[in-house]
């Protein structure tokens, strides 16, 4: 009786709190409508930073459902982590390696850089993936967790000018790297630049380097196309979606152990 009374008073003093709900919940049912007329045969994963089982890292399960859906606690592999951000916190390579798989890491933050050296085992490359070679000036922004972002000076959005600056970094083809690390197979790949991906998709032979699942940050309401149509034009599925934030990608020829 005290609960109901509690529940009567709050909806008396916020009655738009209890709409603005109602709206959000609408709101996110017909995301997931319109997304699943266009797509039916992805499936389609919550947003939510809640992890679902301890041992994983990533920021919406994306490790879980890989290792649900794909890997199934494989203890050998090898994966690719491109804008790798925070070695353990929100990260989506730490649980495989914790398995012992091997893998390399593109992060060109100086202060990441120090984080993954310390406490992460992959093979580093503090450089930037782009479809050239050079050097690209991009716009870091770090936030009150001290937490750094990559991002392209494009997608600064209402960030606080005042906390930005640039930085220089070297960016090279993914494709050149590769050959001369003689990486020819990659079992999961995650890649998350902060609006550069297709930069660094473009940068990719996918003729001479096998990737078998890719979670790819396409972070908008409902992901961009561009993104998606390169991945079918290169012979892979788009298998899922974690909505808002990741598409999932998985080979065509890809056989699940």
């Amino acid at each position: 009786m005290k609960i109901r009374k509690f529940k009567m008073f709050i909806r008396s003093v916020m009655p738009s709190f209890f709409q603005l709900l109602a709206i959000a919940k609408y709101s996110n049912l017909l995301q997931i409508y319109k997304f699943r007329t266009k797509y039916p045969n992805v499936r389609i994963f919550p947003h939510t930073v809640m992890r679902v089982k301890k041992g994983f890292y990533s920021l919406d399960n994306q490790d879980f459902i890989l290792d649900r859906y794909f890997f199934k606690g494989k203890k050998k592999g090898f994966f690719c982590d491109i804008g790798g951000n925070h070695p353990l916190i929100g990260n989506n390579t730490k649980y495989f390696e914790d398995l012992g798989w091997r893998g390399v890491v593109f992060e060109p933050l100086p202060h990441m850089v120090e984080l993954w050296t310390k406490q992460r085992k992959a093979k580093l490359f503090s450089i930037a993936l782009s479809d050239n070679e050079g050097e690209g000036s991009f716009a870091v922004s770090e936030y009150s967790d001290g937490v750094m972002s990559f991002m392209k000076n494009t997608s600064l959005g209402s960030l606080d000018k005042s906390e930005i600056y640039d930085i220089k970094v070297r960016t090279r083809l993914f494709k050149d790297v590769m050959n001369e690390e003689n990486i020819t197979h990659i079992d999961y790949l995650s890649l998350d630049v902060e609006g550069h991906e297709v930069n660094v998709l473009k940068g990719i032979d996918f003729n001479k380097v096998r990737i078998d699942v890719l979670t790819i940050e396409n972070h908008s309401l409902y992901g961009d196309d561009n993104i998606r149509n390169m991945m079918i034009n290169n012979g892979y599925i788009f298998w899922g979606r974690v909505m808002n934030l990741d598409d999932i990608y998985v080979h065509t020829d890809y056989k699940v152990s």
